[in-house]
């Protein structure tokens, strides 16, 4: 039996001023855990519109233009459905943040807060991975 595999879509989303740089992190009402933007697909939705709209759902910012190829993670929930995210790279010049009602918190940070945050291994390679592309642009 093949197992149905869990999409979901975000992003790594940046603000610029001058030479610094911040991500925004929200942080889930829930789990107390912070994460970029992100949230499961809906229906045949493709990954760059579930990011955009979860963004847009998640903290109100749905001005964003996407800044490279997305990193991909892919896990196992604890009830063992396998589980893959698309975090797209992307930018912003908005800051006002709405939070949904998921979200308790949220802040920009610049690379160290945002890898301080990170609750798991896996998403603090992604982002680390990500600043190496980055860098080089």
């Amino acid at each position: 039996m093949d197992e149905e595999l869990i999409r979901a879509a975000g992003l790594l989303l940046r603000r610029e001023s001058g030479s610094r740089r911040s991500w925004l992190l929200l942080r889930n009402r829930k789990r107390g855990e912070w994460g970029f933007p992100k949230g499961h697909a809906e229906g045949d939705e493709d990954d760059v519109t579930t990011a955009i709209r979860e963004c847009a759902e998640e903290c109100g910012i749905a001005l964003v233009a996407l800044d490279g190829t997305p990193r991909m993670l892919l896990y196992r929930l604890s009830d063992g459905s396998p589980k893959q995210v698309a975090y797209f790279p992307a930018r912003t010049a908005q800051d006002r943040i709405v939070l949904s009602h998921e979200h308790d918190r949220a802040g920009w940070f610049d690379a160290k807060g945002v890898i301080e945050r990170m609750p798991y291994e896996s998403l603090r390679a992604l982002f680390r991975a990500h600043l190496r592309d980055f860098r080089y642009r």
